[in-house]
């Protein structure tokens, strides 16, 4: 076998050494990425924190007093529904609560209301949900009637904001109260006689309040949250009747004791009277057909032309012709 020329060697040669320096190069690339990767810190994921339920009940009074002074105002936010939370649940400061709001002196009763509305909404306003409250709420209300001087009745607008404090209070969480419950509560506790009378209807004449105020149930007024349920139930509405503030009423019954028609004793109908046509589910004879009732309501359609300034007369309807 001929040797290898020297030409050919140092070809050879340079072609080993030329093969390992690649080689080299990229084990100590591999080696340096793998180190790289291995040192590097991985950036931790921003997971949410979570206050439970076990980490609130292990705050101090006095822990969450200093965090209510916090410049943060997310925490003073958080540290105020954990606070409500607590005395929501707690029946002694709930009582010691109405009892502040029954005292007479007005500041007292306006923080007392401020610390209830804020403690309770539409979905934990059934704690409160008791006869204490309401006799509460309703013995606040007519310390209101003489803490300021109220604003005569004006059919045009609606004096809500320019109620006191304390009253809209009362009011805004009895209307929760009867939004989810009724208005039972309030029929028990007289808040017609005690408070709703007793608000300026438009004078003594007792035509005029009785018009002013069903005029109101028409209109989009914030009273009308707590309004209109007693207007619909049966016992407050007689509580309404008793106060001057609804015409008496007189129903008619058939044999069978079902109840047909509601109408003014005075046998006029009206239009801004017409109970039937307003609010009140109104019930037909088992033996009227649909065209009968039809035309019967037709009978009953009028128009009424009173401005309100004075007494309702005949003369003011007018009948629509059948």
């Amino acid at each position: 076998m001929a040797a290898l020329s020297p030409a050919t060697q140092d070809r050879l040669l340079v072609l080993g050494l030329g093969v390992t320096a690649c080689a080299v190069i990229g084990l100590m690339r591999r080696m340096l990425v793998y180190y790289r990767e291995a040192a590097a810190i991985p950036q931790a994921e921003n997971k949410p924190q979570y206050i439970t339920q076990d980490v609130e009940d292990s705050l101090k009074l006095s822990t969450l007093d200093k965090l209510l002074d916090s410049p943060n105002y997310s925490i003073q936010e958080i540290t105020a529904v954990i606070i409500c939370e607590r005395a929501l649940h707690d029946g002694q400061t709930i009582d010691t609560l109405l009892y502040y709001i029954t005292r007479p002196d007005h500041d007292t009763r306006e923080q007392s209301i401020k610390a209830l509305s804020m403690m309770v909404n539409s979905s934990t306003v059934g704690i409160i949900n008791k006869p204490k409250t309401y006799a509460a709420l309703v013995k606040s209300l007519e310390y209101c009637i003489t803490d300021y001087e109220h604003n005569a009745y004006d059919p045009e607008w609606d004096n809500w904001h320019l109620r006191d404090a304390c009253e809209q209070g009362c009011l805004s969480i009895l209307g929760q109260m009867i939004d989810k419950f009724g208005p039972e509560g309030l029929v028990k506790s007289r808040f017609v006689d005690r408070w709703l009378a007793k608000e300026p209807w438009g004078g003594a004449d007792a035509d005029e309040r009785q018009l002013n105020f069903m005029d109101s149930l028409t209109k989009p007024y914030r009273l009308n949250q707590i309004c209109l349920p007693l207007f619909r139930d049966p016992a407050a509405r007689k509580q309404l009747e008793d106060a001057k503030l609804l015409p008496p009423n007189k129903i008619v019954y058939d044999d069978s004791e079902t109840l047909l028609d509601i109408r003014m004793i005075n046998g006029e109908g009206t239009a801004g009277e017409d109970f039937d046509g307003m609010f009140v589910e109104s019930r037909r004879r088992r033996d009227q057909s649909t065209e009968e009732e039809h035309l019967r309501r037709r009978h009953r359609e009028a128009m009424v032309l009173n401005d309100g300034t004075r007494p309702l007369g005949r003369g003011d309807i007018i009948e629509r012709e059948s």
